[in-house]
């Protein structure tokens, strides 16, 4: 064979082969996915922000993973999410099949202030994303008779707030204002999850909780149910920082603390040890569903912040960098609202 025709042969067979390396993960991750079942699950009971995260993605995430594989949602409640943690690091396969929706506060703080129950490393999950940050609001029942607040600081009478339980934003923000600011707050832990303590405000069995917009059926100030007091992120408008909202220098060091779970919002999180293919799959399908319009028009209407998608790898190093060094005097103040 003439040398230039043999050039030209030995080209094409490695543009052949740059062409098969570019497209085999694709068609890798189609053949994985193709026909399987992806097992989404929550770590909060049905209804409630967590839940209605979950089922939102699920809806739409398999039509952008290669393959188009079914999405199971499920529900895996316990401990605020530490749970279904426990579930995905040391029980689910690592291939892929199994994502989880674990919650916020108790799920990622547990392992930092040393709670045995968390059988769990963070840093070693496989961080898929998250749609957005969660802005926590203090809300008020609207019989409450308090629509500021100012009136909230000058008021005598005692106010029922309705908390999950321990490690829990809901919960101990809420016991932090009543040690660090006075608050006149009554703390009354054990709702399973946002659903029952919502139904409970309804009834006038409890006067405020503090939690995202979204986790209410129907916007809770439209609906004349409830007012809005203060907020985690400036997002609301006219409405004060929770950052603001205390001014002992020890009560905000812990109340940043509880922001970095929300600042994380809620994450899609799979095993640990997920192949780098595997990986970049999950993520870039992940990304275009909460992208999409399907995806930001159910979520306007249940009314979720999903402003500013956070990629999986920038979650994994912002938690690096945030709970690797937690000051001691900080985490020990923070057990004492977990235990």
């Amino acid at each position: 064979m003439p040398h230039g025709k043999r050039s030209i042969q030995a080209a094409l067979v490695a543009l052949m082969g740059v062409a098969c390396a570019v497209t085999t993960p694709a068609a890798a991750a189609d053949d994985f996915f193709k026909g399987k079942t992806v097992s989404l699950f929550a770590g909060r009971p049905p209804g409630g922000g967590v839940d209605s995260e979950m089922r939102i993605v699920g809806q739409h995430l398999g039509a952008h993973i290669p393959g188009n594989p079914r999405v199971l949602p499920q529900n895996m409640p316990g401990a605020g999410g530490i749970a279904l943690g426990n579930h995905l690091y040391n029980v689910a396969a690592h291939d892929g099949l199994t994502l989880g929706v674990p919650g916020r506060t108790a799920f990622l703080l547990a392992p930092v202030v040393g709670n045995a129950n968390a059988r769990y490393n963070l840093l070693k999950f496989t961080w898929i994303g998250s749609a957005s940050s969660s802005n926590f609001i203090l809300w008020l029942r609207k019989g409450a008779g308090i629509d500021s607040l100012d009136e909230l600081r000058k008021t005598t009478r005692t106010l029922i707030i309705g908390g999950s339980g321990s490690g829990n934003a809901d919960t101990v923000v809420p016991e932090l204002l009543v040690k660090y600011e006075k608050f006149p707050f009554k703390v009354i832990r054990g709702y399973p999850g946002t659903s029952e303590q919502i139904l409970a405000m309804e009834r006038g069995e409890i006067d405020g909780m503090f939690t995202e917009r979204a986790s209410f059926r129907a916007d809770p100030v439209a609906s004349g149910l409830a007012v809005a007091i203060f907020q985690t992120f400036p997002i609301e408008p006219n409405l004060p920082l929770s950052e603001d909202v205390v001014s002992d220098p020890k009560g905000k060091a812990v109340l940043r603390l509880f922001d970095v779970p929300l600042r994380v919002g809620l994450a899609v999180v799979a095993p640990p040890g997920l192949n780098r293919d595997t990986t970049k799959t999950l993520r870039d399908a992940y990304l275009a569903t909460i992208t999409s319009k399907e995806y930001r028009d159910e979520a306007a209407k249940r009314g979720f912040d999903a402003v500013k998608p956070n990629p999986g790898d920038e979650l994994a190093a912002f938690l690096d960098k945030s709970l690797s060094s937690v000051p001691p005097d900080v985490i020990a103040e923070f057990r004492t609202y977990t235990e």
